[in-house]
């Protein structure tokens, strides 16, 4: 099992083109923790407003009565990928935040690294 600081190492290590990464509680939008970035991507407001994506998702689903689970939200901008990934079992309530460059990231390993991250996490 890996605390918090060792998974956004983790990430930010074992992910090819991760910006940054943190781990975030979506109830208040407050990011525990944190590791990269740069000025152009401040990872505690990214934190806080991905809160806002998650909330409204989680809000829809509710509305369309749906009761399947999220497993992760992509967000592709024109250089970067986004990637929420929704935290089960008992650390439910966080999700984990990952920047990545566009150009430089396999997205189907980054979720497949983001996923295998999650289950050592021990938050």
């Amino acid at each position: 099992m890996a605390n918090t600081e060792a998974a956004l190492k983790e990430a930010m290590a074992s992910i090819e083109g991760s910006l940054g990464v943190a781990l975030v509680d979506y109830a208040s939008g407050m990011a525990l923790g944190t590791l990269g970035g740069s000025k152009d991507l401040d990872l505690t407001v990214a934190a806080a407003g991905n809160t806002d994506v998650v909330r409204a998702k989680v809000r829809t689903m509710e509305l369309l009565g749906m009761k399947d689970e999220i497993e992760d939200i992509l967000i592709t901008l024109g250089h970067q990928y986004h990637l929420i990934r929704l935290l089960k079992g008992p650390s439910g309530g966080l999700f984990l935040y990952l920047a990545l460059d566009k150009a430089r990231a396999n997205l189907a390993m980054a979720r497949h690294q983001l996923k295998r991250i999650e289950a050592d996490l021990e938050v």
